[in-house]
């Protein structure tokens, strides 16, 4: 079976790359040497695969099809053509298709029913926090949900899955050691009169909760309780998914920096591996 070496969460943004350089230098040095001890942690515990709960902000999807759920079943992942200022991987990021179709296959006799992805490239989501960590040469599979268009899916879901893609790496065979990421931010706000705020006394209740081994408790949120983070802050989803993964442990807050510069708290956290749920 995979043994789940390192479950991690980290705010992604585009501005990342559109403005590295433009907070203060003691602020850089402390996000981007975290990113990069996160990225050598899941190279140092040996990672073969990388499972990355993420979204896609109408880049790969539209209004037109945009799904609850998908996952990538890929041998290499390019970015998407509308961030060309992404830095790109020769041929694209790698990718793990026989574990992307595994988890395909076990989500659908867990009663989830994801969009299969062979041709899919990926925006900010994945790639600003993959290249601040030194875009590990691990296999990925992108493991994508919705967080920006109505209809939302339940909070609840997102747990579920975190379930359900845990107990599928449990016994699966084609991979010795598995790391997870989930990326997403906390709260802040895309494309309203409100982008640039952040909402730290938010941030600070759904941070808490996670530390505190407490995660179910954001199950109870309603959608407005949610949406008070910005509708950016929907993508807590993705930290649920992997608090879930984990076993409903604790997590260890490895960073919280509002940056204003890039609009948001920036936050990085990592599990405890417990037992399965």
């Amino acid at each position: 079976m995979a043994k789940i070496v390192a479950v991690f969460a980290a705010a992604h943004t585009p501005l990342f790359l559109l403005r590295r350089n433009d907070p203060e230098q003691n602020v850089q040095d402390e996000v981007f040497s975290c990113y990069e001890g996160i990225g050598k942690t899941m190279i140092s515990r040996g990672a073969d695969a990388l499972v990355i709960f993420g979204n896609d902000h109408f880049h790969a999807f539209f209004l037109d099809r945009y799904p609850s759920l998908a996952v990538g079943v890929q041998l290499a992942y390019p970015n998407v053509t509308s961030e060309s200022y992404m830095p790109e991987v020769e041929g694209g990021r790698l990718g793990d298709r026989k574990l992307g179709r595994y988890l395909v296959n076990a989500l659908l006799d867990s009663d989830f029913d994801p969009a299969v992805c062979q041709e899919i490239s990926i925006d900010h989501s994945l790639v600003s926090p993959l290249h601040l960590m030194g875009d590990p040469a691990i296999p990925i599979v992108p493991i994508l949900q919705n967080t920006v268009a109505p209809p939302l899916p339940p909070i609840r879901r997102s747990y579920q899955l975190g379930i359900a893609v845990r107990r599928a790496l449990e016994v699966y065979r084609g991979a010795g050691r598995v790391a997870v990421l989930a990326t997403g931010g906390p709260s802040h706000w895309i494309g309203t009169p409100e982008l640039g705020r952040i909402n730290e006394e938010w941030d600070a209740k759904v941070i808490d909760l996670l530390r505190e081994g407490n995660s179910k408790h954001l199950l109870e949120w309603s959608q407005k309780e949610i949406d008070a983070g910005g509708n950016g802050g929907n993508e807590i989803r993705t930290w649920l998914s992997a608090a879930a993964l984990a076993g409903g442990t604790p997590a260890d807050l490895l960073l919280y920096r509002p940056e204003p510069l890039w609009f948001l708290g920036v936050t990085a956290l990592e599990w405890r591996v417990g037992p399965p749920l």
